[in-house]
């Protein structure tokens, strides 16, 4: 069973802690994916979000989604790493050394039975030397402006009567949408990308479709929040003119 914490189309979280332990009573393996929104429980104020991950049997999320880490770097934990060794343990006569395993202790020089592949690429090195430029505080900060960046981007949205905020506001993504017909918003999509000054994805929300703000630049600051609103804003009251005047004479 796979629990999402910060789901793709709009950051939504499973409630770990109903769902877990029905998975612990049937014996059923459960996974968390929190690929985008782990790299914020960095930050003390957003780690109620992970109550119930006790329950969990392995954890992963991707530094390079939102931790300051190039592609691709994927951190992974299993609560028992016998079940992965177990699976995957591959050891032909070529690959034997004296170096084996020593009781339930497995050396660095083994990890390829942890997985499929039989090597790996050394992705630690580029995160540890994000966590020793950064440190905590600076990674902590990284995410908590971004945060308050969505919030300023939902603010400018909630100003504005013809717009309306689809989803909570947890983390780095906005989504909002112009109050009307999806074709309405996938022509406002479609202006808003072949202009190209700013670059949004949607997504489907209870058959609505909607547009995604995402904060994901190191470098981004407020005037970029406020520049693309104000893009957003001029291109959606560009459309709304024709809009009205085409579905008028149809």
């Amino acid at each position: 069973f796979c629990a999402t914490l910060g789901t793709t189309p709009c950051c939504s979280f499973d409630k770990l802690l109903e769902l877990g332990p029905i998975c612990n009573k049937e014996n059923i393996w459960m996974h968390i994916d929190a690929a985008y929104a782990g790299s914020a429980f960095i930050c003390p104020e957003f780690r109620h979000l992970l109550n119930g991950v006790e329950f969990a049997d392995s954890f992963n999320f991707n530094p390079h989604k939102w931790l300051l880490v190039n592609f691709d770097c994927s951190a992974m934990w299993v609560k028992k790493r016998s079940d992965l060794t177990g699976a995957f343990k591959l050891e032909p006569l070529y690959l034997q050394h004296h170096h084996q395993e020593s009781g339930n202790f497995i050396i660095k020089q083994d990890y390829f039975h942890w997985q499929i592949p039989l090597g790996r690429r050394f992705r630690s090195l580029k995160l540890w030397f994000v966590l020793r430029m950064y440190g905590v505080t600076g990674l902590q900060e990284h995410i908590r402006k971004h945060v308050r960046l969505s919030h300023q981007f939902e603010h400018l949205v909630l100003q504005d009567e013809r717009f309306e905020i689809c989803a909570e506001v947890v983390l780095g993504l906005v989504c909002f949408r112009l109050k009307g017909s999806n074709e309405l918003n996938k022509a406002l999509l479609k202006s808003i990308n072949e202009a190209k000054k700013i670059h949004l994805v949607p997504c489907h929300l209870r058959e609505k479709f909607v547009l995604r703000f995402a904060i994901c630049s190191r470098t981004v600051e407020s005037a970029h929040v406020e520049f693309a609103w104000q893009h957003v804003s001029q291109l959606a009251t560009d459309l709304l003119k024709t809009w009205g005047q085409n579905h008028q004479q149809q």
